[in-house]
This record gives C-alpha cells, structure tokens and sequence, in this order.
C-alpha cells in the first residue's frame, strides 16, 4: 500500500489484497490520513481481493470522517469485487447512514 497526500486529501493505494491478513496496515494508514489531512481517498486495484473485514473497516473509517468534519472516500471505478462482497453481505445502503448525511463510501469528488 501507498500513499500520497496534501494538506486537502490523503491518497492510499490498497494495491491487490485487502483482506483480514493486511486490514491492519489499512487501518493504521486511514487513521494517519485523518491525522495529517482533511480527506482519505481509497484508490482500488481493478483487481483485488478483499474481504469482510474491509468493509468493517470501510464503515468505521466513514463514522470517524462524519465525527471529525473530515471526508472518507474513494477515487476511480468500485472494484467489482467490493461490488460482489456488499452484495454478498447485505451491505447495500437503501437509506442513508445515520451518522453521515450522505453515501457512506462515495466516490471522491471530481470524478
């Protein structure tokens, strides 16, 4: 995983796998990113794995960016993988999130 930031926005590149055995290093990255700037953007990998954990993590890092008046987001095209999980788990939003007034993982602005 790599990151870029600026003062606006933090980038973090998941690279191919974002599963139980890496969510860790995932985490620690977000909360640096809202540590250093005012936006965490995900950037996928077409092809990844990801698992269950992912989303917890994703749902989490949405929360802290609504408590803190910062904004969690992601750049490019949703993975089909992720598309499949949030499918596979029930995870679609037909409301919105109680704690955001929006999506809770939306597309980065500008894109």
């Amino acid at each position: 995983m790599n990151q870029t930031s600026n003062q606006a926005a933090r980038t973090i590149n998941v690279g191919n796998r974002l599963t139980i055995e890496t969510i860790t290093d995932f985490a620690q990255q977000i909360r640096t990113g809202f540590n250093e700037a005012d936006a965490v953007v995900v950037a996928f990998e077409p092809e990844i794995e990801i698992d269950v954990t992912a989303l917890q993590v994703f749902c989490a890092a949405c929360k802290t960016a609504a408590a803190e008046g910062k904004r969690f987001a992601y750049s490019g095209p949703q993975p089909q993988a992720l598309r499949d999980l949030v499918a596979a788990t029930g995870s679609e939003r037909h409301k919105q999130c109680l704690v955001n007034s929006s999506a809770c993982f939306r597309r980065s602005q500008g894109e």
